[in-house]
């Protein structure tokens, strides 16, 4: 089975911007993650990163979300089922951030 491809945009918001994410992200592409998600968190004390396409997250992937969550009123976007909202839990980035599932 072939891995599934890295994709992170922003999307411009009025109240607080988006970031959207597909595919794997681990530590090969984690610096890339964390970019984008510092630019777009620039001028907001928000951010919305949306992970409901997200297919794996190493831990490399949950600390840049935990380091966002330090310093920006971060809301993730989940798929409903899946590792991915296990793994917010088992980590408890969610219990640092809020997390909204997407069916």
């Amino acid at each position: 089975m072939a891995e599934a491809q890295f994709r992170v945009t922003v999307v411009a918001d009025p109240e607080s911007p988006h970031v959207v994410a597909a595919g794997e992200i681990d530590l090969a592409n984690v610096g890339e993650f964390q970019d984008v998600m510092a630019t777009a968190a620039t001028d907001s004390p928000r951010l919305t990163v949306n992970l409901a396409e997200v297919t794996y997250c190493d831990s490399a992937a949950v600390r840049a979300l935990f380091a966002l969550a330090a310093t920006t009123e971060l809301t993730m976007i989940v798929a409903a089922e899946g590792p991915i909202r296990t793994l917010l839990g088992i980590s408890g980035l969610d219990r640092v951030a809020t997390v909204v599932m997407k069916e």
